[in-house]
């Protein structure tokens, strides 16, 4: 559920499938972590499940592509609230997930630089 500014409720639906959840989110006040070292039969489904224990989940994404320098599988998991992804991190990072430990760190979207 999510609070909103008059204070009243209203219900977050996981739509299957759909990036609606993504573009309707009203208050902009979304928190990701970054999720890296994911084993290769986890899947979305999977890292939701593991990270609604620290908080309200809005939506778990793992793209279909490797990290060039590590070559591990990654993902990203989105909260609604600040203290989520804090737990998060805090509890989660390090957790052996089949034979691969976790690593969570809040997200960064900003490009690397090659040029120093």
């Amino acid at each position: 559920m999510v609070k909103l500014s008059d204070g009243g409720w209203q219900p977050v639906i996981r739509r299957h499938g759909g990036r609606q959840v993504w573009n309707s989110w009203t208050n902009g006040s979304i928190h990701s972590v970054f999720v890296d070292n994911l084993p290769e039969t986890m899947r979305a489904k999977g890292l939701y499940s593991i990270f609604s224990n620290y908080g309200v989940v809005v939506d778990t994404f793992i793209p279909n592509k490797l990290r060039k320098m590590t070559r591990s599988r990654f993902g990203f998991v989105r909260y609604s609230c600040p203290v989520g992804p804090d737990m998060a991190i805090h509890k989660a990072n390090g957790l052996w997930c089949d034979d691969k430990a976790l690593k969570v760190k809040k997200a960064d979207y900003s490009k690397e630089d090659g040029t120093k």
